[in-house]
């Protein structure tokens, strides 16, 4: 069987969805958090981040066409996207069972970050220096699924933590995205392209973690 014609029309799908999302992601970032664009180009981002990872492991996986890059980044799009909207539920969450899902999705991400990691250690002894990526990506998808697991297990701090896990995970979604979107269009050389979008990308979770942070109460405001 030709695979050939699956396989563009899974790529073609990947470059719309990748296209779209840069753009409504982009809209959601510099829009005020919370108004009516942020929500509405937050949802078209969503949308467009599941189709572009959906379509780019599908088109990773088809015979003749293995790609390790796509699979990555299609994986971690899915992955932080959709957990990241999840975590907006987390505000009503009040029994454990209605994490369930949630649970699935942490520890799929955990075990495949684990093997993502032995797979890079593999391609580094095989002399391919692409295997830290595969170790960084993975080691990052394995922090990510086991701070989800430890946070799961207090429901009170959970939702008292959505927002700040909604922020993190959805501006990691816009991460992979333009990490994408530098390997792809060959911006910088190949580690840098890999690792530069997720260096700057830290660092603007970080802002965003400390500025919503929970005001500790002072003294004069518990009288």
């Amino acid at each position: 069987m030709n695979y050939d014609t699956f396989f563009k029309i899974f790529i073609t799908l990947h470059a719309i969805g990748g296209f779209i999302s840069l753009i409504a992601g982009t809209i959601s970032v510099i829009a005020p958090k919370g108004n009516v664009w942020h929500k509405k180009s937050g949802m078209v981002f969503y949308y467009g981040m599941l189709t572009a990872g959906i379509s780019g492991i599908v088109a990773s996986l088809l015979p003749d066409h293995n790609n390790p890059f796509l699979f990555v980044v299609g994986l971690f799009s899915v992955y932080l996207v959709l957990s990241g909207y999840r975590a907006l539920r987390f505000k009503k969450i009040k029994e454990a069972s209605e994490l369930r899902d949630d649970k699935i999705i942490s520890w799929s991400m955990l075990f495949i970050g684990l093997a993502m990691i032995v797979y890079g250690a593999l391609s580094l002894l095989s002399g391919s220096s692409m295997g830290w990526i595969l170790i960084i990506f993975g080691g990052i998808g394995v922090l990510n699924a086991v701070g989800d697991i430890r946070a799961m297990r207090d429901i009170a701090s959970l939702r008292k933590k959505y927002l700040r896990l909604h922020i993190g995970k959805i501006t990691g979604g816009y991460i992979a995205a333009f990490t994408a979107f530098f390997v792809t269009n060959q911006v910088l050389p190949a580690l840098l392209s890999w690792l530069l979008p997720t260096i700057f990308g830290v660092l603007f979770i970080g802002y965003w973690l400390r500025k919503t942070k929970p005001r500790k109460k002072t003294t004069t405001e518990t009288l």
